[in-house]
């Protein structure tokens, strides 16, 4: 399926966060990967979730009835990935931990792009999702707010 303009920036941040996912879960070495991953998070990451909780989620509220338990796993799923990039950071995660949160993100992403986004697609009309992409890219212009 063709993924709608709006949601096109999301998803290709998604593409950077799949290739993280899997240098995760391939790790032999926590150092190794350690820098790819929180360079990942500090530049793409952390921000990428600030624009699906901050913009997607509540414009698609404003127009239609949310999946309720598809954002409910949006957001326990984005706790999980803050909490381990937080550990890894500190330096607390074990080679397996990490491979774990490779698996995380990967299947996080896969549920965004093969569940949420489909879902968000079908409940907002034209005009909601030029709504909604011209939100995103304000976001994504000031990475900072």
């Amino acid at each position: 399926m063709k993924r709608a303009e709006a949601l096109r920036p999301l998803s290709r941040e998604h593409l950077s966060a799949l290739l993280i996912a899997k240098k995760l879960r391939e790790a032999d070495d926590v150092e190794q990967v350690s820098a790819a991953f929180l360079d990942f998070w500090r530049e793409d990451g952390q921000h990428h979730f600030r624009v699906e909780e901050e913009v997607l989620l509540p414009t698609w509220a404003v127009h239609s009835e949310v999946d309720r338990a598809g954002v409910s796993r949006m957001l326990e799923e984005h706790l999980a990935i803050r909490r381990q990039a937080l550990r890894l950071e500190a330096g607390r995660l074990t080679v397996e931990e990490v491979r774990e949160l490779g698996e995380l993100l990967n299947d996080h992403v896969r549920f965004e792009e093969r569940e949420l986004f489909p879902i968000v697609e079908e409940a907002l009309d034209a005009d909601s999702l030029d709504e909604l992409a011209a939100a995103i890219e304000a976001a994504e212009a000031h990475p900072d707010h």
